[in-house]
């Protein structure tokens, strides 16, 4: 594969890749509308939970990375007692 081609492959996986955060974030949207809006600690326990990463997890949610991880902390102390 020459390198036109993989870098224009690596721009379509990106474009893709976008479009599954917005989906994300709408679909955990809809959960927290249907579900008396589900905090911001639920959601992002969630997000966890299903392998997400950190930098993702704020982009769907809309908080910063730091805010993020530091609400991570406090899930997995929680988790531990």
């Amino acid at each position: 594969m020459n390198d036109l081609n993989r870098n224009l492959e690596l721009e379509e996986l990106r474009e893709i890749n976008k479009k599954l955060d917005v989906v994300s974030a709408l679909l955990l949207r809809s959960i927290s509308r249907e579900t008396s809006a589900l905090p911001l600690k639920e959601q992002i326990a969630i997000l966890d939970g299903l392998g997400v990463r950190p930098v993702e997890i704020a982009a769907i949610v809309g908080k910063t990375q730091s805010h993020v991880s530091k609400e991570l902390v406090g899930i997995r102390r929680s988790a531990k007692k």
